[in-house]
């Protein structure tokens, strides 16, 4: 039988996979894999459990929130190329932003038909200041949301956790100086409120639709830059706008780039995979192009 690693983040979107665990397990071993099954521990246990046994197993399979996706890709890029597995995800969190941009089923059940009948696909991965992230890097406003909203406020509210404790943070909502130097020698420099770097047309539930063309293993991420407004409501027009599919809106800023150094007056709180990702005013990106596999 085919030997398939399955890890579950219990706590993830109100521990509701534990309703669907064993209905799971049924699907893997109904499609001939021998399911090997290990709930996290701790933070980064996912990430540690991947670098040490993923190589002995055919397949591996993560469910939770992004953040646990995030340490089930940082975990396997630790191993040699020749040694990776394909990764599996039934997203189990609050936004699930890399299921939205994969069309990865919500329904767990579903999700897991999904793996076990669906396609490989080369993925690529960004790096940033060596550290490891699969759709998105990001600076600005609200993007403090998505790690500093409680877990048992999510829990409870689900997505309107969201908009509650962005709701808190509008009055501290500022620009900053940005400067961007590609790896082709472009240079743009703006006073942004947003800064994203993705690879993905979903971010924290925001569906960006249109707005630009996403290719998750052509060897690009796409880097928009949101100007400060004037005002809020500038800046909540903007956003309409994106949603609308205008990419030439309100100044926004859309660069394709396999590497870049961006540097910032001060150093700002960012996100990755809509975990903390550290405190810094100068970031050196890069793609690291067909890094991983994932079956969906």
């Amino acid at each position: 039988m085919k030997k398939l690693l399955f890890i579950y983040n219990p706590r993830s979107g109100k521990g509701r996979i534990k309703n669907h665990l064993f209905d799971i397990i049924d699907i893997f071993a109904k499609a001939s894999y021998d399911v090997t099954v290990h709930p996290t521990q701790s933070e980064k246990d996912c990430s540690k459990t991947v670098a040490q046994q993923a190589s002995l197993y055919e397949l591996v399979v993560v469910s939770g929130g992004d953040g646990t996706l995030n340490e089930a890709v940082s975990g396997m890029l630790e191993l040699d190329k020749e040694e990776r597995v394909p990764i599996g995800y039934i997203p189990a969190g609050t936004m699930n932003d890399f299921a939205s941009g994969n069309n990865i089923p919500k329904l767990m059940t579903e999700a897991a038909a999904a793996i076990v009948n669906g396609k490989r696909i080369s993925y690529d991965i960004g790096s940033f200041n060596g550290n490891k992230f699969v759709y998105v890097a990001a600076f600005g406003a609200f993007t403090e949301v998505s790690y500093g909203t409680p877990q048992a406020t999510k829990n409870i509210l689900g997505p309107a956790a969201y908009f509650m404790e962005g709701l808190k943070r509008l009055p501290r909502i500022e620009g900053v100086d940005v400067r961007i130097t590609t790896g082709g020698g472009q240079v743009i420099e703006e006073e942004a409120l947003l800064f994203l770097i993705m690879n993905s047309t979903s971010i924290a539930g925001f569906e960006f639709g249109e707005f630009y063309h996403v290719n998750t293993n052509d060897g690009l991420f796409e880097i928009v830059v949101i100007p400060k407004s004037t005002n809020l409501l500038d800046f909540a027009a903007v956003v309409s706008e994106i949603k609308n599919g205008e990419r030439n809106s309100g100044g926004v800023h859309v660069i394709s780039t396999d590497k870049a150094v961006i540097e910032i007056e001060k150093p700002v709180s960012w996100t990755l995979d809509g975990e903390y990702g550290g405190e810094t005013e100068r970031v050196e990106f890069e793609v690291l192009p067909n890094a991983v596999e994932f079956i969906v």
